[in-house]
C-alpha cells in the first residue's frame, strides 16, 4: 500500500476502487428500472455509501487491528464509527422504505446485517464466497431495482446472478493481484472490469436523466 492508502487510513477504508464498482451496480439496477425517480436514487445511494462503504469497511479495520497493524495505522475509534455509519445507513433505508414501499425494508435489514457480519467473520457462511456474492452484489442490485420498480421483473433477477458471480470475481482477482505469480494480468484484468463497470454504470444514469 502506497500514497493515500498508507498515509490516511480513514481513506483506505473506502475501498476504492470497489466501492465505485459497487455504486456502478446499484446505479445499472436502478437505470434499468421501468421507472425512475432520482430522489429515490441518491436516497438509496446514501444509504448505501454509508452502510456499505463506510460502516462495513470501517468495522472491517477497527475489528482486526492485528491483521491491518503492520501496513497502516489504526485510529482507535474506527471500530465505532464503523457501527455508526450502518446505523445511519440502516435509518435512511428505513426511511426510503417508509416513503416508498415498506416491502424494501427486508433489503434494508439483510445489507444492515451483513455490513456488520461479514467484516467480522460471524456467521462464517457470510465470509464465504457464497456470502459475499449474494450480500455485496445479487441482494443488493435487487434491492436497488425493485425501490425503483416496485416489483422484480425476470431480467433483473438474471443480471442481479451475473452480478453475484462478477463481485466473486472482482474479489478473486483482487487476491491474485497482490499474491499470484500471474498478478500483473490479474491486475489487468480487474482494472477491465472496474472501468467496464463505470463506463456501463454511466451510460446507464445518463441515458435515463437524459428520457426524463
Amino acid at each position: 500500500m502506497v500514497g493515500p492508502w498508507k498515509v490516511n487510513t480513514w481513506f483506505y477504508g473506502l475501498r476504492i476502487p470497489f466501492s465505485f464498482v459497487f455504486i456502478g451496480w446499484i446505479t445499472l439496477a436502478q437505470a434499468i428500472a421501468p421507472h425512475f425517480n432520482p430522489q429515490i436514487y441518491l436516497f438509496t445511494l446514501l444509504a448505501s455509501f454509508l452502510g456499505l462503504v463506510v460502516g462495513a469497511h470501517y468495522i472491517d479495520i477497527g475489528s482486526s487491528r492485528e491483521k491491518f497493524s503492520p501496513y497502516i495505522k489504526v485510529p482507535r475509534r474506527m471500530l465505532e464509527v464503523g457501527v455508526l455509519a450502518v446505523a445511519l445507513g440502516i435509518a435512511v433505508g428505513a426511511y426510503v422504505a417508509a416513503k416508498w414501499n415498506l416491502v424494501f425494508l427486508a433489503f434494508v435489514l439483510i445489507e444492515g446485517f451483513a455490513a456488520i457480519a461479514y467484516p467480522r467473520e460471524n456467521p462464517k457462511v457470510v465470509h464465504s464466497y457464497v456470502g459475499f456474492g449474494l450480500t455485496w452484489g445479487t441482494i443488493p442490485f435487487l434491492g436497488a431495482y425493485f425501490i425503483q420498480a416496485s416489483t422484480l421483473s425476470l431480467l433483473a433477477i438474471g443480471l442481479s446472478v451475473f452480478v453475484g458471480l462478477s463481485v466473486v470475481m472482482m474479489h478473486h482477482l483482487a487476491i491474485m493481484s497482490r499474491d499470484s505469480p500471474a498478478w500483473k494480468d490479474a491486475l489487468y484484468l480487474l482494472k477491465i472490469y472496474n472501468y467496464a463497470v463505470y463506463a456501463v454504470a454511466l451510460a446507464a444514469i445518463l441515458g435515463r436523466l437524459i428520457i426524463i
